[in-house]
């Protein structure tokens, strides 16, 4: 069963500590994506983030607040800079069956 402490878990693994085995448990491998910038499949958001962390930007989120109802996730956060200054808010919507996410939408409202 997915809890908001499992997708905390995951959001500060992956995310944060770029522990990409994260994904294994939480994202289906026929994950379907909705941002045209991230690959479809649990490869392709590996590969996304593999790509964004070797840019050698700064990275990093502060979950905010998380929705869990149904077979819905909406996770409300902050995308930090250096200073940990918010540089844009962020809402992840997922759409969850057998206890992985296996659709996913995003908006992104960009501070700087």
């Amino acid at each position: 069963m997915i809890t908001k402490q499992t997708i905390m878990d995951f959001y500060e693994a992956f995310f944060n500590h770029q522990q990409f085995e994260a994904a294994q448990r939480l994202i289906a491998e026929n994950y379907r994506q909705h941002n045209p910038g991230v690959g479809q499949g649990r490869a392709g958001l590996v590969e996304a983030f593999e790509a964004k962390f070797s840019s050698g930007e700064y990275f990093h989120l502060e979950v905010d607040r998380i929705v869990l109802e149904d077979e819905f996730a909406a996770v409300f956060l902050q995308s930090l800079d250096e200073q940990q200054q918010t540089k844009a808010h962020v809402v992840d919507l997922y759409r969850i069956s057998g206890n992985q996410f296996v659709e996913h939408w995003d908006y992104f409202d960009r501070r700087k």
